[in-house]
């Protein structure tokens, strides 16, 4: 049956090689600047263990652009609406630049990366269809990695890896559970943020913690830098705990849910309240150092 008659592309298969004693693993994510951040230095590393990555097509809520962009006009607001498009439309352009020219360096796409690597990938619209699910168990994964996955991930996919699914979260966990926690930490005033990695249970963000580690939130931060700054931090924690996942020493903890709280796409009220504490949701200099792979401001 083929997966782009049911909204599920397979864009490019490469024969598999799969040695004995190789972890094999499947990469769940959205391909956008940030989840490249957090995956780039992880795949460079460990690119023949990779089997598959399956790259979520769908916007807001499976929605085409047209009705993303209308979506989040009305119920997110203009400034915040805007803010994504930049964010989108940016490294666009800078993705389509290193695709033209295979010498300049990839530094926000992970879609570009296998292709250039030749590491198997799929875009889905729905990663839960049957035939998406059929395609990772064949590739029988001891590892899953979700990370900027903007879909839920049902339990068919859950139940496949011997070594169970994983997720980066950018945010303290069980605090600022869903989407957007670095928007609306700083609506919220908050001192602090965190990168965090934790096992992945049916539900949103409320698996086992891994590992956690705060983020300082500065005078006149921004969301673009704070968001960086996790992902630049979950990169480095990212690699150590698929390490120590791979031989058996990694430790977890439960999250205390009675401490949970849980937020949806920020509203036009956060953005307001965002904006009124003093921060913004980007500024030009952010643009720039992430082009320039400077790091933020810290």
């Amino acid at each position: 049956m083929s997966l782009a008659k049911n909204n599920a592309d397979v864009l490019k298969q490469v024969p598999e090689i799969i040695g004995e004693n190789q972890v094999k693993i499947v990469i769940l994510t959205n391909d956008n600047f940030f989840s490249f951040t957090v995956l780039k230095d992880f795949m460079e590393l460990r690119k023949e263990d990779i089997r598959l990555v399956v790259f979520s097509s769908a916007l807001i809520g499976r929605r085409g652009t047209v009705a993303s962009v209308k979506w989040s006009l009305e119920n997110t607001g203009v400034r915040h609406t805007i803010f994504k498009l930049m964010v989108y439309g940016i490294f666009k352009i800078i993705k389509t630049i290193c695709k033209l020219l295979p010498f300049v360096q990839n530094e926000c796409s992970s879609y570009l990366w296998v292709q250039r690597n030749g590491v198997n990938y799929i875009s889905a619209a729905n990663v839960n269809l049957p035939e998406v699910v059929e395609q990772i168990r064949q590739v029988n994964p001891d590892m899953i990695l979700s990370v900027s996955m903007n879909q839920i991930v049902k339990r068919d996919i859950l139940e496949i890896p011997f070594k169970r699914c994983i997720n980066v979260h950018c945010a303290p966990l069980p605090r600022y559970g869903g989407m957007s926690p670095y928007v609306w930490a700083l609506a919220n005033n908050e001192y602090h943020s965190a990168a965090t990695i934790h096992y992945m249970e049916e539900g949103l963000d409320v698996g086992d913690i891994i590992v956690q580690e705060p983020i300082n939130i500065v005078n006149n931060d921004s969301a673009f830098a704070l968001f960086y700054r996790c992902c630049l931090c979950a990169s480095k924690l990212l690699v150590k705990v698929v390490n120590d996942i791979e031989v058996n020493c990694v430790t977890s903890y439960e999250q205390d849910l009675s401490q949970r709280t849980y937020f949806s796409w920020p509203t036009k009220e956060c953005v307001r309240d965002l904006h009124k504490n003093g921060y913004r949701l980007a500024r030009t200099s952010d643009f720039i150092l992430a082009i320039l792979k400077q790091k933020p401001r810290v």
